[in-house]
């Protein structure tokens, strides 16, 4: 399918965007703290920098999250008993990912059709929310193809995406 060398530079390239993002909205956030106890001045656009940074990095990270099957889970019964529990288990997890990633994919969707050739801008940066939405919307789309290939790779029992 796809190539281990390959697999590793995209999720290495997402995560690492991720990471830069989360940098970043700290590095304002840390900076706008500092600058008000300093000099009584704020940094421009401080909160939505900040939200807009993080919200981009979190889904960055969705779509690793999601081929890895690397979410948050219980493992009650596959700790209990692994050989009869981990694999459906691991299925039915791959599966909700699945719905909740085209859930998310078909809500943004909408919201782009929706908000197409608006000229609303955010409130702060004043950067178009056509333009903002589409880019969750590819990145959501991203999330909906690993999602997928995360159901693929727990319906082979791979583990090493």
């Amino acid at each position: 399918m796809i190539h281990s060398k390959s697999k590793k530079i995209v999720s290495g390239a997402l995560l690492a965007s991720a990471g830069l993002c989360f940098l970043f909205g700290t590095g304002v956030t840390v900076s706008d703290v500092i600058l008000r106890a300093v000099a009584g001045k704020n940094v421009p656009g401080a909160i939505e920098l900040t939200s807009l940074s993080i919200g981009l990095g979190a889904l960055l990270s969705m779509p690793v999250c999601y081929a890895k099957r690397t979410h948050v889970t219980a493992k009650l019964l596959s700790e209990l008993s692994p050989n009869r529990f981990t694999r459906p288990l691991g299925l039915v997890g791959a599966i909700g990912s699945l719905i909740f990633a085209a859930l998310l994919l078909w809500i943004m969707g909408e919201n782009v059709v929706s908000k197409w050739g608006s000229p609303e801008t955010t409130a702060d940066l004043g950067l178009p929310i056509p333009l903002a939405i589409s880019v969750a919307a590819v990145t959501l789309g991203f999330a909906l193809i690993a999602a997928i290939a995360g159901l693929w790779f727990a319906a082979r029992n791979e583990r090493d995406w």
